[in-house]
């Protein structure tokens, strides 16, 4: 049984911020998806709980079921903050969360947590079969790519995920791997 998981990276906050802080005032620029209708079609269709992921599930004019494990980092107290304002007011903090996968200076979620959480329903899907269609903060998908590839949390700092960009994950049942898209683009 083959499972086909399409996910497509959520908007991002046109001023950078941690997320969480509620709804973003601003997406980016440029938050037109490129991604052709005909290969939205699927099986199910899920979505991230947060502002942001849920108003790109309706850009994309898909009907979305909301998955809790989809949502973004916790970042706690730093929701909704500047990276140069958590840089001046917790420079120590700030440094041992972008060194450790472990670390949770801001009260919320570390990286370890967050592959624990997106490993464990990652492994739940194994079970489907057919095409799922998943929009998920950049953070999730990163996570969803470290548990195909069997790499180290250390990792997650040396992935990014452009807003509205697409990664396809692909179980046979028994493991994942990744498919990137390809196209004149590339």
């Amino acid at each position: 049984m083959t499972h086909r998981l399409l996910m497509i990276c959520a908007y991002r906050p046109k001023r950078p911020v941690f997320p969480g802080g509620g709804t973003p005032d601003t997406i980016e620029d440029g938050a037109v998806s490129p991604i052709p209708r005909s290969a939205l079609r699927g099986d199910r269709f899920w979505c991230g709980p947060d502002p942001i992921t849920l108003r790109s599930a309706t850009a994309l004019g898909l009907d979305i079921e909301v998955q809790p494990e989809l949502a973004e980092i916790d970042f706690g107290s730093w929701r909704g903050r500047t990276p140069e304002d958590v840089a001046q007011s917790d420079p120590d903090g700030l440094r041992a969360w972008t060194a450790e996968p472990s670390a949770t200076p801001h009260g919320g979620e570390s990286v370890e947590a967050l592959l624990e959480r997106v490993g464990t329903w990652l492994a739940g899907c194994t079970t489907l079969s057919g095409r799922t269609i998943a929009v998920a903060p950049g953070s999730v998908i990163k996570a969803c790519m470290l548990h195909a590839l069997g790499a180290p949390a250390d990792c997650y700092r040396r992935i990014d995920i452009e807003p509205m960009s697409s990664v396809t994950l692909v179980s046979d049942g028994r493991r994942w791997i990744v498919r990137l898209p390809t196209g004149a683009g590339m």
